[in-house]
This record gives C-alpha cells, sequence and structure tokens, in this order.
C-alpha cells in the first residue's frame, strides 16, 4: 500500500536572470527571499535554503559563471 503526501502548493514570482551566455530562472521575492528552484520557497523549507537579495544571488550566480568548472 503507498501512500499520497498532499503536495502544497506556493505562488511565487519568477523572473529570468543573464549571466554571461547563462539564463537562469530566479524565483522569489524581498519578502521569502530568492532561489533558482521554486521548490527552496516552500514554507517548511529552511530559511538557509534562500539568497536574502536578489543582489546576493546575482554574485553567487555570477561567481558560478566565472569558476572554472569544479572549483566553485
Amino acid at each position: 500500500m503507498t501512500q499520497t503526501q498532499p503536495q502544497s502548493e506556493v505562488s511565487v514570482n519568477a523572473r529570468l536572470l543573464k549571466i554571461g551566455l547563462e539564463v537562469f530562472p530566479v524565483y522569489g521575492d524581498e519578502k521569502s527571499g530568492f532561489s533558482v528552484d521554486p521548490g527552496d520557497l516552500y514554507p517548511q523549507m529552511p530559511i538557509w535554503f534562500r539568497y536574502r537579495s536578489l543582489d546576493e544571488l546575482f554574485f553567487a550566480l555570477v561567481n558560478l559563471n566565472i569558476s572554472q568548472e569544479g572549483q566553485a
């Protein structure tokens, strides 16, 4: 017998952020935080899974984009 867990839904703002040649989906807002994974914005997810500002997420993505693979 399998149990199904109810899936909660969350409404989030989404935008695209271009860094170099890559385009990243960015979810969230100033109140809930920002992430490239919409699942990070569910209320049951710890707050440290999110970035506090869009600038903080932008610089994290820039660092990933300019670092050599495996070095970020």
